[in-house]
């Protein structure tokens, strides 16, 4: 899929209020708190994942109007109208109709690759369930749903624990819910994999994938792992009174040959690499969905030296796909696509 036209109202401090994209790379340029990132933050939330970060205060920051909308028109595999209202509530709608964020999300699939997400390699195994949770989502519609479900019980669990109540009950709820998590990440893990062997330009070195369920591990089938493991765990469990056994405490492990991607990789080469699993990702949404993915990339030449952004471009061009981006300059000397200038809210054609 791909966005024609971007309409604003209302939103942080952008002024424009329609934004027309190319359909293939698109490059956002300007200073540092122009609104580049908020051009990207706008697309995010239309298109399923809502805001980026952490900050909630997405109606404009000069207007008393506390209502943001945002819309837009969509093409490729089918043609489609998105639209969002957000304050107070939020309300979403396709094609005029009201749907749910997953909905939107498998009419015009989109991965958003953001400076934090350097932390893939490096970073804590809660960064890399998240990693695996957004792509989950789009690949299965049910997971988003099973995984909140999974992740209440959790909770009831740690409740239970501190109590000294009885587990048993709570156990057998959760087992199908842990198989299927395991099962669902399994498969999207061999998928990621299967698409980063076909990006040795842009990897700096053969990468190797695998899934590691948490605090188990024990035997292949999942549900068998699940019984196996908590019996293994159930003492050291109720004397830290914390849910050792599960999905919520998986890992994505990301190794060069014997030795961890982190430990071996530059901090430039760490960027390709994410970019990588970013792209397989998108892969892996393509011929499951049978839809082009819309990428969204914030700081795209961060951290990376002029042969990095130079394949990394390459590599996102020849996808296909539609890309927006954001950069503080110049990423390469013939950028192949649509260039925008961002000055204080204003997003204008580079002439």
């Amino acid at each position: 899929m791909r966005c024609g036209a971007l309409r604003l109202r209302n939103f942080k401090n952008i002024t424009t209020e329609t934004i027309l994209w190319g359909e293939g790379l698109n490059l956002l340029v300007g200073k540092n708190g122009a609104g580049k990132t908020n051009c990207l933050e706008a697309l995010h939330l239309l298109l399923g994942w809502g805001p980026l970060g952490d900050r909630k205060d997405i109606a404009s920051w000069g207007s008393a109007e506390k209502k943001t909308y945002v819309t837009g028109d969509f093409f490729g595999e089918e043609e489609a109208f998105l639209a969002v209202g957000i304050g107070g509530s939020t309300v979403v709608k396709y094609n005029g109709k009201r749907c749910s964020f997953p909905e939107v999300r498998s009419v015009a699939p989109s991965l958003a690759f953001l400076p934090s997400d350097m932390e893939l390699l490096d970073g804590s195994p809660a960064r890399r369930r998240s990693f695996l949770d957004r792509l989950c989502a789009l690949l299965w519609p049910l997971y988003a749903r099973r995984l909140v479900e999974f992740r209440r019980a959790v909770r009831h669990r740690i409740v239970l624990l501190r109590q000294g109540g009885n587990l048993v009950a709570l156990s057998k709820a959760m087992a199908p819910l842990a198989s299927w998590l395991w099962g669902a990440r399994a498969s999207a893990v061999s998928a990621l994999a299967e698409g980063l062997a076909a990006l040795p330009d842009l990897l700096p070195l053969p990468v190797r994938l695998a899934h590691v369920r948490g605090g188990a591990g024990r035997v292949k089938d999942p549900l068998e792992d699940w019984w196996e493991s908590l019996e293994a765990r159930r003492e050291k469990e109720r004397l830290c009174c914390s849910p050792l056994v599960g999905p919520h405490r998986d890992d994505l492990e990301v190794c060069c040959g014997e030795r961890s991607a982190a430990s071996c990789l530059s901090r430039g080469q760490k960027r390709r690499a994410s970019a990588a699993l970013m792209i397989a990702a998108g892969r892996c949404v393509e011929r499951r969905l049978r839809r082009s993915p819309i990428l969204l990339l914030d700081e795209i030449a961060s951290e990376l030296d002029a042969a990095g952004r130079e394949v990394t471009v390459e590599t996102l061009r020849s996808t296909g796909w539609q890309v927006v981006a954001t950069a503080a300059g110049e990423v390469v000397p013939d950028w192949p696509g649509l260039t925008l200038r961002v000055e204080g809210g204003a997003v204008l054609p580079c002439t």
